[in-house]
């Protein structure tokens, strides 16, 4: 599958289509808090109610928790925006792992560390290879620019990958003339009228 390709394209105009339509509205109910987080957490599965996916670096931070819990994108990935702020991420690398885990913000009982062989240079794809008993599946990320980015991982794809973007090259095409490109917290891009109007 070539993320650059028709997925990205479709994915971006579906997205853009459901965004329009104010489908990522909030909804409440019931419950109070105690909904809020059950929902919050369900939303956050990867494959299950108790299986989390988390893109751990020195960008994003190493602690399995909110800072790098990735969050349904579409079309079965999960995704995530973080901000690339040092300047030997550019000029070196940066170091990350995926991470599943079992349990909501915590390392629960159950870890499954991935990685990509050979690493990413931003914008880039990589398949993502589960860790060998006693193996390390750290890899190296190469940043071109600081700022914003977004790491879209699809776990359950055939064969699975990750993919991590600039803000800039996550929202080429994707709207249209006149209009702005922003990403949401979850790298959904959304498209909105300059500021000060048109």
């Amino acid at each position: 599958m070539n993320i650059r390709g028709g997925f990205s394209t479709n994915l971006g105009i579906l997205l853009v289509a459901i965004a329009s339509t104010g489908a990522f509205a909030c909804i409440g109910g019931p419950g109070g808090e105690q909904a809020g987080e059950e929902t919050q957490a369900r939303e956050s599965a990867v494959l299950g109610v108790d299986q989390f996916l988390y893109f751990r670096s020195n960008a994003t931070g190493w602690g399995v928790d909110e800072s790098t819990r990735l969050s349904p994108f579409g079309g079965g990935a999960f995704a995530r925006t973080y901000n690339v702020t040092q300047d030997w991420m550019i000029n070196d690398a940066d170091t990350a792992i995926v991470t599943e885990t079992n349990q909501l913000d915590g390392w629960g009982t159950m870890q499954i560390f991935s990685g990509v062989p050979g690493g990413i240079v931003v914008p880039g794809k990589g398949t993502l290879t589960p860790q060998a008993p006693g193996g390390d599946a750290h890899f190296k990320v190469k940043y071109g620019v600081l700022g914003l980015h977004r790491v879209i991982v699809a776990a359950s794809a055939t064969p699975p990958f990750i993919q991590i973007d600039s803000a800039a090259s996550a929202c080429a095409g994707v709207c249209p003339s006149g209009l702005v490109c922003t990403l949401m917290s979850n790298g959904i891009p959304t498209c909105s009228p300059p500021p000060g109007g048109p």
